[in-house]
């Protein structure tokens, strides 16, 4: 390889690499908190609004910062004279159309055998047999007897002050030891006066952040990506159920994906994030759990 060519590869690798983290960091730009858009109720468990305008906007600074940089303009205008070369693999692909007129099936003919897969729609699990939806009068209760069970995960209010009412929007913080800490929001449903989970934030079990934040760890990221997903899906889901998928990361670090057989995914190098509440066994046994799976083997 000559000096010259070598210089050109090492200046494409600059660029790509320029414009990959620029990406990354516009990314976090819609990572906006739910509690940024419709702040909470002025009280206790709420939120401070300015700390966490003053982040935004110290995000949108630095993001900002980075696109102005002569680096990344220099990447962004080799980007532009590329793309003016040649657009062969740019943009919608277009078929071409067949004018040939196509001959309609014959009616004896066969039509090919399909297996039947029903996939489950069910996201979350249902409640046990005689349990209810917790109410807001109830969660204390709840809470001890959730921390009295299993001594290895805890189930806390997160609350700045102490000795006063309790309300909602409520912070539950969930914490499995050595792995994983995730802030729940509640509030009442709009159907019920049932306490639901609106968001959900997940950090790594030693970052010392606030609820509002985001973790510096794309595994954690990747994870409140995914519980969010979730909840969006089934926006009335009971506390119970939630808890019910936080705990199935106890194994996070060590749990397969089903679908690919691999701790770490081939394409991130994160593990399986992803939970799905499946059904395994026959008619005569049949048990649901929740499936470890990547984000990227869901379809799989």
């Amino acid at each position: 390889m000559s000096e010259d060519t070598s210089a050109e590869l090492l200046s494409l690798r600059s660029k790509l690499s320029a414009l990959t983290e620029l990406h990354s960091r516009l990314q976090t730009l819609r990572q906006i908190p739910t509690l940024l858009l419709r702040p909470p109720a002025n009280n206790v468990h709420a939120v401070p609004q300015t700390a966490l305008l003053r982040h935004e906007f110290q995000e949108l600074r630095e993001v900002s910062e980075a696109l102005r940089a002569e680096k990344v303009q220099a990447a962004l205008v080799a980007a532009r004279e590329s793309e003016a070369k040649d657009k062969s693999d740019l943009g919608p692909v277009r078929q071409r159309e067949n004018k040939k007129r196509k001959r309609a099936p014959s009616p004896e003919s066969p039509q090919p055998y399909r297996p039947f897969e029903p996939k489950s729609s069910i996201i979350f699990p249902p409640l046990d047999e005689g349990a209810s939806p917790i109410q807001l009068p109830e969660l204390p209760d709840f809470l001890r007897e959730y921390n009295r069970v299993d001594k290895s995960r805890s189930l806390q209010i997160h609350s700045p002050s102490r000795g006063q009412p309790l309300r909602c929007p409520v912070i539950l913080r969930f914490t499995i030891r050595d792995v994983v800490t995730v802030y729940l929001t509640l509030d009442r449903s709009s159907q019920t006066s049932s306490l639901v989970v609106e968001t959900a934030s997940a950090f790594g079990p030693r970052e010392q952040k606030p609820p509002h934040l985001h973790s510096d760890y794309t595994v954690y990221q990747k994870l409140s990506q995914q519980i969010a997903k979730m909840v969006q899906a089934q926006p009335q889901v009971p506390l119970q159920s939630v808890l019910s998928l936080l705990a199935s990361y106890d194994g996070l670090f060590v749990q397969r994906c089903v679908a690919c057989e691999r701790v770490l995914s081939a394409e991130s190098h994160i593990p399986p994030v992803a939970r799905l509440w499946t059904r395994t066994g026959s008619d005569a046994g049949v048990t649901w759990q929740w499936e470890p799976r990547h984000d990227t083997c869901l379809q799989r």
